[in-house]
């Protein structure tokens, strides 16, 4: 570490004990510094007050020197302060390790031990130490990496809050398989006594299994006849003894089957007391023999309505209608029917897993395959979706409400907008209505108003003279957007149509409109299938309150259908063929896996599929190249043969890496996936060779069935969210679509679209390149436009073409949606003639004019694409053109195919990472061009511009300044809980011009810089930086400073202050703010260093003349980013967000290099 940077590890440490409350009863600290040895400075019972803490640290801490021994501290520091396992009524045990340098001895045995025994270690390193051993050392992702001590130093009160969490989320970690929820059942007493005894072994068979504890799992115990009796409520502090008491007195009781009651009791009474508001999963479990006698439909939809998920489970006489009626979606997931009382035991096992993994989907998956959907939804660009809604009088009002629920939610998974996604609405009975047209609202707020305005008509049930109403309107649609917009019709009924819906959903179809049928309750599942033409675009329910829960199903089915039309991945399966799948259950398989192909688009240049069995070892059934059709795939798959034996999943695992490679088929540059499907437990290691196939970027997908190891599953799968853990193979159709969404959707998590860019492509039309070759260079860039949002505020594309002469093919503006640009690149031919580059590279620069649609001036990036075959003709012309066009700061990318010469590529993008060479045409096809630009984009900071505008800058410099801030703003993602932008003018005395909580729309911010006035004065730089901390680093002037948002300064000057900056710099930058320094022509470098935070080559910036301002804008984004990146690091962790939100987002999605 050094005794020049200890002094700053002090005072991270005296900030870190400010923030914590230090008490017997809450925080107990103690402190030891390590290098050879560990030195104890006090123990955990030393001091029980705050200021005597801080007080020892302040004047007897004192730096000792030598070498770096983690691992000797950790085991020093077991037996000192961690002696032993904890036991229950323990305080959290949590141990902050700080270092500088990577460890002369092994950390990771004596850190696993000091974690067995209960111990939450946060490791936290600066300088040398490698993220690798701060992650071996750290419990789960509490390991955190810094550029500077001082960075260390900021972070003191995130790590407080860390700390804070660790204590509140550790109920969690203590329980045993992450079982934390509320279940409560609700059993059905009119029965005989050996069937009571029956009930008896399975409710304490399954108690016993729980965690039943506090902040773990809760029980609740209601039984019922004729009657209702709570025997156990949630709100009470009830331990598993007292409750395997209270089943240990079940007895018969004799009376009727009132189900309905029963259910209604227990949400009354029981799951009000529930934790439902701590987000903790809510389950109720209803056991029944024998049919209800009163109505159970209203009573189990009020209860689901409440957020439970039940379960039914009904034994010899319980009618199943009613059961599916009770139950969640889907039925067959939720309902378990038996055939006697003795049956009821062995279901225990079976019900204990369905138990967790459902408390563990809600913990860890749903929530992230929520965020994959919604992301992937937002990426279906353009649509025209009508909804079609039954309003029949069958439908009582509450259901209406469910619908209207149902849609807006759907809405919310779109990009809404008039050239992205547009919603309409119809509402039908014998009658129909146009509720909205697709061009009436663009905003998901106002289609979300609409919505709740639709009032319900009532009447007969006529789907057909529905159907046929919505033709024009789908026509009008075509009318109104260019290109080829993708139609959709979601049509939603509970009932019978009372006419013919055959002919006229055949002549929709036949119209390229694409129809989903969703039926509720007594709808036609036959009339359902005639509507959507396909059993796969059909849905059925049994209520209207499971909407919600087919709701990711309809996006996913729609979304897959556009996104899986472009894709292009090497699926291999690795199918478990031992001795427990049985001849039933492997047919079961095979079925699944045709499923999947038959949902795939295969041939050479889009899907491979290939198939291992394997056992005690693996066999080849066919790899990725063998089969190019999916007749010849289902003929494969049909002749595979069960070969028994134990299972042998990691050998497998070793076995199918090398059919990721190309000798075995695999293509280069494309996704690739492996769907594991097996329903036992490994009998050898599995998470090495899985963790190398994750390395090789194979994405791995486990599905088993319960018999399978979860953790195991999880183990390969790397990832909770692609583990898919079913209770039996008739499940699998169910997650069918998942796979294939998730198969077809871009896997690049940490890219993010750049929100405004212009994009010019020079396209190589000359003789020397066929029909076929210049279609590839079409799929090449038509590739790039459909990963783009397209859209006149957001990225727009342009194209010249070449050969001789260059021509403009179109403009920046002369397109406005990405179906337009799409045609026009699909409906383009050669021209022949001559290689004339240089010409066309220049011709170019005309095109990102301000009239051809440019946007230079308002900041946006400007990329230049160019894409030969050959030798230029003008070739020793390239480099000056290129060079003029990049000194204007336009960026340039050269792709070069077969005759291109390499040193031509090099010459027009200036750099070797923005050329690109295949040898053949093909090959453009696994060609991503990565275009890597700084945004600060889904981050958190509060930014204050501080700006001068004394008499020496002038009026026309003062506009290259607000030139330079309109860029910076322009590429933040401003928002009040996103960046937030102050500015404030400086010369003799400073002026607010905005507060950080003044404007939160970035509209609004560039609108105010624009319109800025030039004051004039002296220079008084060290008052104004006074004037920042005391007025906008303030809660009351928007900073978040106490939420441990990075705040951050940017000072901006071009001449020597007239007052001190010594003593306001060093407050501002001691309060936790980063202090950026600009200085312009005759700014003192000596008080810029002053100015600015440590260390100066981030953070100083010198340029000779204001029109310089523009060129330092890149890289002073990269560096806020970064900043914003380190500093919200912890904080983010904390509040369970991504570790890395301000990563360079690539263009078009695609993975930075």
């Amino acid at each position: 570490l050094g005794n020049k940077a200890f002094p700053s590890m002090k005072s991270f440490i005296s900030k870190m004990i400010s923030h914590l409350t230090a008490t017997p009863n809450q925080y107990r600290i103690a402190l030891a510094q390590y290098s050879d040895d560990l030195h104890v400075e006090f123990l955990l019972d030393t001091y029980k007050a705050k200021n005597s803490m801080l007080n020892y640290v302040k004047k007897n801490v004192v730096f000792k020197g030598g070498s770096v021994k983690t691992g000797n501290a950790l085991r020093e520091v077991h037996k000192t302060f961690f002696k032993g396992p904890a036991s229950g009524r323990d305080k959290e045990r949590i141990l902050v390790v700080l270092t500088s340098g990577a460890s002369e001895d092994a950390v990771e045995e004596p850190a696993k031990i000091l974690k067995s025994d209960g111990v939450k270690i946060i490791a936290m390193g600066i300088q040398d130490v490698s993220p690798q051993e701060l992650q071996s050392m750290a419990t789960s992702q509490f390991s955190y990496k810094f550029r500077t001590v001082r960075d260390l130093s900021m972070s003191s009160q995130n790590l407080t809050k860390i700390i804070e969490d660790i204590i509140q989320t550790d109920i969690i970690a203590i329980c045993k398989s992450d079982s934390v929820a509320d279940v409560v059942f609700i059993v059905d007493e009119g029965v005989s006594k050996p069937n009571a005894e029956d009930i008896k072994k399975f409710l304490q068979d399954t108690v016993s299994f729980l965690d039943v504890r506090k902040n773990c799992i809760k029980v609740g115990l209601v039984t019922y006849s004729s009657e209702s009796h709570v025997l156990s409520l949630l709100s009470e502090e009830t331990n598993k003894t007292a409750i395997l008491q209270k089943v240990q007195g079940f007895s018969p009781r004799e009376g009727k089957a009132n189900t309905g009651a029963a259910i209604k009791a227990t949400r009354q009474r029981v799951f009000s007391g529930s934790r439902k508001a701590q987000g903790i999963e809510q389950i109720a479990i209803l056991i029944t023999h024998r049919p209800s006698e009163d109505n159970v439909s209203e009573a189990a939809h009020d209860l689901r309505r409440a957020g439970v998920t039940v379960f039914t489970i009904g034994i010899e006489n319980a009618d199943y209608t009613q059961l599916t009626q009770i139950a969640s979606y889907p039925q067959q997931q939720y309902v378990t029917k038996l055939t006697a009382f003795s049956d009821l035991p062995k279901e225990a096992k079976t019900l204990q897993k369905k138990l967790l993994n459902q408390i563990q989907d809600k913990l860890y998956v749903q929530s992230e395959r929520r965020e994959l959907l919604k992301a992937g939804s937002v990426d279906t660009e353009e649509a025209d979706i009508y909804v079609l809604i039954d309003g029949s009088t069958s439908i009582y009002p509450v259901a209406f409400g469910d619908i209207k629920n149902f849609l807006k939610e759907v809405i919310k998974m779109f990009n809404i907008g008039p050239n992205k996604v547009r919603f309409g609405a119809v509402q039908f009975s014998h009658d129909k209505r146009l509720e909205f047209e697709l061009d009436e609202y663009s905003k998901t707020n106002d289609l979300e108003t609409a919505i709740d305005n639709i009032r319900q008509i009532y009447g007969d049930t006529h789907i057909g003279e529905a159907l046929t109403f919505m033709q024009p309107l789908f026509k009008r649609a075509r009318e109104q957007r260019a290109g080829r917009v993708p139609c959709y019709l979601i049509v939603l009924t509970d009932g019978e149509s009372h006419d013919s819906v055959k002919e006229p959903a055949e002549r929709l179809r036949n119209e390229k409109v694409n129809i989903y049928a969703i039926g509720v309750k007594d709808a036609n599942e036959a009339q359902l299938h005639e509507i959507a033409g396909s059993k796969s675009r059909t849905f059925f329910v049994q209520e209207f309150d499971s909407l919600k829960n087919i709701k990711n199903e309809i996006v996913q089915v729609i979304r897959s259908g556009e996104a899986c039309k472009e894709m292009t991945a090497d699926i291999m399966f690795l199918v478990d063929s031992s001795g427990s799948i049985g001849p039933e259950n492997f047919l079961k398989m095979k079925n699944f896996m045709r499923e999947l192909v038959n949902k795939s688009d295969i041939s050479t240049d889009r899907v491979q599929v290939g198939v291992i069995q394997f056992s005690g070892q693996p066999r080849e059934e066919f790899q990725l190249d063998r089969y190019s059709s999916k007749t010849d795939i289902f003929s494969a798959i049909d002749k595979m043969r069960l070969m028994g034996d134990n299972a042998l999943t990691g050998s497998a695992l070793t076995f199918v890496s090398d059919y990721f490679k190309p000798p075995k088929g695999a293509r280069p540059a494309v996704k690739k996936f492996l769907i594991l499907i097996t329903d036992g437990e490994a009998q050898d290691e599995v998470k090495s060779p899985a963790t190398a196939l994750r390395d090789q970027g194979v994405i791995i997908y486990s599905v088993g069935v319960f018999n399978a190891n979860k953790p195991q599953l999880e183990e390969i799968s790397g990832k909770p969210e692609l583990v898919f853990y079913v209770e039996e193979f008739d499940i699998l159709k169910h997650i069918e679509d998942e796979i294939i969404f998730g198969i077809c959707r871009p896997h690049e998590e940490k890219c993010k679209r750049i929100e405004r860019l212009d994009v010019v492509f020079v396209i190589d039309g000359s003789g020397s390149i066929s029909p076929l070759q210049y279609q590839a260079m079409q799929d090449f860039m038509i590739d790039l436009v459909k990963k783009s949002d397209v859209a006149p505020d957001r990225v727009q594309f342009g194209a010249v073409k070449y050969s001789d002469e260059p021509e403009t093919f179109f403009y920046l503006n002369t397109f406005t949606t990405k179906s337009e640009i799409v045609e026009a690149i699909q409906n383009d031919r050669t021209i022949g003639g001559s290689t004339f580059t240089a010409k066309a590279v220049g011709y170019s620069e005309a095109l990102f004019a301000q009239e051809h649609g440019g946007r230079k001036s308002k900041g946006v990036p400007q990329i230049l694409i160019v894409i030969t075959d050959g030798e230029s003709r003008d070739a020793a012309e390239l480099n000056d053109t290129a060079k003029r066009l990049r000194d204007n700061g336009i960026i340039i990318y050269a792709v070069g195919i077969k005759g291109a010469k390499p040193d031509e590529l090099l010459a027009m993008a200036g750099s070797e990472d923005k050329y690109y060479y295949v040898d053949t045409f093909e090959g453009l096809k696994n060609t991503s061009v990565s275009v890597c630009i700084y945004v600060l984009e889904a981050s958190v900071a509060d930014i204050v511009f501080l700006v001068d505008g004394s008499w020496s800058i002038g009026k026309e410099n003062f506009k290259n300044i607000q030139d330079f801030l309109y860029i910076m703003v322009s590429s933040f993602d401003v928002g009040e809980d996103k960046i937030r932008i102050g500015l404030v003018q400086y010369s003799d005395a400073p002026h607010t011009e905005f507060l950080l909580n003044t404007y939160h729309r970035k509209e609004d911010i560039l609108e105010k810089i624009q319109k800025l006035s030039y004051k004039g004065g002296g220079t008084k730089t060290g008052e104004s930086l006074q004037f920042l901390l005391e007025n906008h680093f303030k809660e009351t002037a928007g900073s978040r400073r106490e939420e441990g948002v990075p705040q951050i300064a940017v000072v901006i000057t071009d001449g020597q202050a007239q007052d001190n900056i010594q003593e306001p710099a060093k407050e501002i930058k001691d309060a936790g703010v980063t202090l950026y320094a600009i200085g312009i022509k005759g700014a003192s470098l000596v008080e810029l260093q002053e100015i600015a935070s440590d260390p100066d080559d981030k953070h100083v910036y010198e340029v000779e003349d204001f029109t310089d301002l523009q060129d330092i804008s890149h890289n002073m984004l990269q560096v806020l980013c970064t900043t914003v990146e380190e500093v919200n690091q912890i904080a983010h962790v904390s509040q369970g967000m991504p570790t890395s939100p301000c990563s360079p987002p690539p263009l078009f999605s695609l993975p930075c290099s």
